[in-house]
């Protein structure tokens, strides 16, 4: 199997789609909406990784499922593992188990047909307690970082992050581990400006500055809507752009889509169809896009969409 860098340089990579919003609504998961007021970052937290050592065989069966769709990645679920955030769901003993059970669950399916990514996102530490806690994010992010190398992922996959300070000090880690990173932003509630106040343009220089092997963005919005970031992205690096955009539809007013009413237990109000990801995915190769996937919402019948657009077929037998 070729390293991350030898795929980007042979044409687009096709990553997986969303896991977390996928195994809650198979059950698995929980929402956190019944805990606490969602998008606070306050409370226990939603959408914690625990099922890699509860339920093992429904993630399991989601990376077949990825892979059997097209998928070249397959991302370890460890978004949302670093301790502390953890910690506020009841599982931060588990922290090293989780990572290190994520990882082996990925490895075992992906074999040689696949590579594993660790995932690490934002810790929320910031939109808690403000950005005098970047340091104690730093720490955390870093920790995630090091379990995630003793596990032997391939890559690392910087996601979600609305604050660039932080993708920063993620990006810092992920060099002093030595590891390959594609840096993807969210920006919310608007796409022209990240959480603490840069451009699209100006997160892509930076992490591109910073190392990264790919830069772009994630999550909050569909693929049309997303376009306009990529865009400028591209007009402030030569590096590979990396998307995976979330298949849910937004508004003029908002453009994110977990600020709207119908996260976290009514997006199948506002889920788009897989036919804006055909067209996503013929578009990947001229917008410059290098690295692409999905994100919530993307099942692996949105990776198989990205792969029909790709012009690739899908495996051609089950994993």
């Amino acid at each position: 199997m070729k390293n991350l860098i030898e795929l980007l340089q042979a044409g687009v990579v096709l990553g997986d789609g969303g896991y977390l919003i996928e195994l809650e609504r198979r059950g698995h998961v929980d929402s956190g909406s019944g805990r606490e007021k969602v998008g606070t970052g306050r409370g226990s937290g939603q959408f914690t990784p625990e099922i890699a050592i509860e339920n093992p065989e429904a993630l399991r069966e989601l990376h077949r499922e990825f892979v059997h769709a097209g998928s070249q990645v397959l991302q370890a679920l460890t978004f949302f593992g670093t301790r502390e955030k953890l910690n506020r769901s009841g599982y931060g003993s588990d922290t090293e188990r989780i990572n290190a059970a994520a990882v082996k669950l990925a490895r075992e399916v992906a074999g040689d047909r696949a590579l594993v990514a660790g995932s690490v996102s934002r810790t929320q530490l910031i939109e808690r307690e403000g950005m005098e806690s970047l340091g104690k994010a730093s720490d955390h992010i870093g920790e995630q970082i090091r379990l995630l190398k003793d596990a032997g992922v391939d890559f690392l996959i910087l996601e979600t992050f609305f604050h660039l300070a932080e993708m920063r000090v993620a990006l810092e880690a992920a060099a002093r581990a030595g590891l390959p990173a594609v840096a993807t932003m969210s920006f919310r509630p608007l796409v022209d400006r990240c959480s603490d106040g840069h451009t699209p343009a100006e997160c892509a220089r930076v992490m591109a500055d910073l190392g990264a092997v790919a830069v772009g963005a994630n999550c909050e919005q569909d693929p049309q809507r997303m376009l306009a970031v990529l865009r400028e992205m591209r007009g402030a690096t030569r590096i590979p752009l990396a998307a995976q955009p979330a298949a849910f539809r937004t508004t003029e007013i908002c453009h994110s889509f977990t600020r709207l009413p119908a996260f976290p237990d009514d997006l199948e109000t506002i889920q788009i169809s897989r036919r804006h990801f055909v067209e996503f995915g013929g578009m990947a190769q001229t917008e410059g896009i290098g690295y692409l996937g999905g994100c919530c919402g993307c099942n692996a019948a949105y990776i198989r969409a990205l792969a029909t657009g790709l012009g690739r077929p899908a495996h051609s037998k089950p994993v």
